[in-house]
């Protein structure tokens, strides 16, 4: 139904295009529709689930299966920049990981109360390979709960940047002792994260993610070209999208829809969470890398709530959307739009500077802190 000869069929067909260019121009447009309107036509499946109110079982053959990594102090695994947190014995906790540049070769450990108090500030350096390891006392307080943040920094004095924000709390459990507090949607997310899910559906092309359109292939070839690993390949994407893209601010407070169809996304450069999650589902899936989109109740964004509160916790809203890329059999968490430091405000581009990976690779259990799994987008 739809070609890249169709598409571009004036750069085959040179003749056509130098004697009839409005025909190559129609033929262009009319393959483009045609391309929209079969992206439109459900599955066999997908109209027997519509009919019956059911989820039919995936295809044995086409489920991805989920090697999910449990019980990890790492908030992330990507192994080139990530920081650990756990609790020893003596109201301790061990802090460690690796920074990925001088950028963030200082740190500053925060305790801070759920009042925004900050308790107790604690500079932690790191050694020539940029990894840190240090055991911190928690701070005597007759708070029951404590906020950990960490910053960072290229000199151990000066300016300062969030790397770990209110996003990860410690409680005092009734013996007194202190430990790393589970989110109360954690439970919630194992349950849907383990579902089967379809590799064929993490690979189409569809209205948004236009994965099959020539020139997201080329591009996606393009970046990819030096990676040895499906890994390596979804971590650059992922630096690109971050780094290319800025969150469109101005739009918040618009009647107008930010874009997020990709190749609308590529043109402006500018998006909210939907335009990064699709670029990027787009990009994988072109170079094929079964990528999904997830749809999600995400804390802090707009004017929501800032904690998992009893009103919340078994929320079925969306506010926020992120991607799950499969990779050397388990679905990595990827949450492009929270990787940026860029946006788009006032009618400028402000760049932010260097791309974060907190949220490259997330453990699932600290990505629950603050994100919360409500859907499956197969049909975006």
């Amino acid at each position: 139904s739809k070609t890249d000869f169709f598409q571009n069929i004036g750069s085959y067909i040179p003749a056509l295009e130098e004697n009839f260019p409005e025909a190559a121009e129609k033929i262009s447009e009319l393959s483009d529709e045609l391309s929209e309107l079969t992206h439109k036509i459900p599955s066999i499946r997908e109209i027997a689930d519509a009919i019956t109110g059911n989820n039919l079982p995936i295809d044995p053959e086409d489920v991805a299966t989920n090697a999910y990594i449990k019980d990890s102090p790492m908030l992330t695994f990507y192994p080139d920049e990530n920081i650990s947190m756990q609790m020893l014995d003596g109201g301790t906790i061990s802090i460690f990981g690796v920074v990925g540049s001088i950028e963030r070769s200082n740190l500053i450990v925060c305790f801070d109360t759920p009042d925004g108090e900050t308790l107790e500030q604690n500079a932690v350096p790191t050694d020539s390979a940029y990894r840190f390891n240090e055991q911190l006392s928690v701070p005597q307080t007759d708070c029951s709960e404590l906020y950990i943040s960490v910053y960072t920094g290229s000199k151990p004095y000066g300016n300062f940047i969030s790397w770990v924000y209110n996003y990860v709390v410690i409680e005092k459990t009734d013996s007194g002792e202190w430990e790393i507090k589970t989110s109360p949607v954690y439970e919630s997310n194992v349950e849907k994260y383990e579902r089967d899910k379809s590799i064929s559906d993490a690979l189409k092309s569809t209205d948004s993610v236009q994965s099959d359109y020539a020139n997201m292939i080329s591009l996606a070839e393009q970046l990819t070209a030096d990676c040895s690993s499906d890994y390596e390949k979804a971590l650059v994407l992922h630096d690109w999208v971050a780094s290319r893209l800025y969150y469109d601010n101005d739009s918040l407070s618009s009647t107008e829809t930010a874009p997020y169809a990709a190749v609308e996304v590529m043109s402006s450069r500018r998006a909210v969470c939907l335009g990064y999650a699709t670029l990027y589902a787009t990009l994988c899936r072109a170079v094929n890398i079964p990528c999904n989109i997830v749809s999600g109740y995400a804390l802090g964004v707009a004017a929501g709530y800032t904690e998992w509160t009893e009103d919340n916790i078994d929320t079925a809203e969306q506010n926020h959307v992120w991607n799950e890329v499969y990779l050397d059999g388990r679905w990595v968490i990827t949450d492009v739009t929270w990787d940026s430091q860029n946006k788009y405000e006032n009618g400028e581009f402000i760049d932010g500077g260097e791309v974060s990976h907190l949220y490259f690779d997330a453990n699932l259990e600290y990505f629950s802190a603050n994100h919360k799994i409500v859907v499956y987008d197969t049909k975006r």
